[in-house]
């Protein structure tokens, strides 16, 4: 690149600073502009704020549902579906309840459900070792659990112990 200017600065530890200046193009896909600038700068002065800089025009594709689902017409009535996680590796199977208003259902098992758990299984896989997952710690309540959770919670409350009585201090 031709060089096109050198300067000399009051600053730096001996009160003298050189400065190269260079004819540089603009990076910003639309400009291509040419401008005089230091060897490290890729904007021209159009361009150099955030606003305008290129990645800011790129669009973000927004995942479809339908991508890390399965997309089922629901019947008239409920219906319970056991199926086979869909990543491979897995042959857990799962179940879930198809409703007759929706139509996206899970495509993978509970312990894959999220792209981080997939892509650590598979790399887990890739690796020779097999995951030692566990089946999730916690059980649905039964019915009975239910209600006297909720007549549990509508009593009032009452400690086993007497509350304590303040003495004072003379």
């Amino acid at each position: 690149m031709p060089m096109v200017d050198s300067k000399v600065v009051n600053h730096g530890a001996q009160g003298t600073c050189r400065v190269r200046r260079e004819v540089r193009t603009c990076k910003h896909p639309a400009c291509g502009r040419k401008f005089e600038g230091s060897p490290t700068s890729l904007y021209c002065m159009d361009h150099r704020t955030r606003k305008s800089r290129a990645e800011r025009f790129v669009p973000k594709e927004q995942p479809k549902p339908e991508d890390q689902n399965l997309v089922l017409d629901g019947g008239e009535h409920l219906i319970e579906k056991t199926l086979i996680c869909s990543l491979e590796g897995c042959d857990c199977a799962y179940s879930f309840t198809v409703y007759p208003d929706h139509t996206i259902y899970p495509m993978y098992c509970e312990l894959h459900r999220t792209e981080h758990k997939r892509r650590h299984f598979l790399k887990m896989k890739t690796n020779g070792a097999t995951p030692a997952y566990e089946q999730p710690n916690y059980l649905k309540w039964t019915d009975y659990e239910m209600q006297f959770e909720s007549y549990a919670l509508g009593q009032p409350h009452t400690s086993p112990f007497a509350p304590r009585r303040r003495q004072d201090v003379h």
